[in-house]
């Protein structure tokens, strides 16, 4: 069976509590994944499929065919892998 990556929101409180008191938690058990998971960034943005964004510039810029969209395109592209932290990486079997 494949893996999920799945987004709980838990108060901080809880949280250090469960980290303090089962630092040895195995990773497969439901503490576990919560032990060994990792937080999301305070203060982080949207979150959005950053690969589909990129995907939808090179569609339009092969629909168009024109010097702007490929500047576009390049622009964001640029952009994101200048400014952009990746919180999650992507799942490599919905690349294929």
């Amino acid at each position: 069976m494949a893996d999920i990556d799945l987004m709980i929101k838990i108060s901080e409180e809880k949280y250090k509590w469960i980290k303090e008191n089962n630092p040895k938690a195995d990773k497969n058990s439901v503490v576990g994944v919560i032990v060994h998971g990792k937080p999301l960034p305070k203060g982080h943005g949207r979150i959005m499929d950053v690969d589909k964004v990129i995907k939808k510039m090179e569609e339009r810029e092969e629909k168009l065919k024109d010097d702007r969209s490929i500047w576009e395109t390049a622009g964001v592209e640029t952009a994101l892998d200048m400014f952009g932290e990746t919180i999650i990486e992507a799942d490599k079997e919905s690349e294929e």
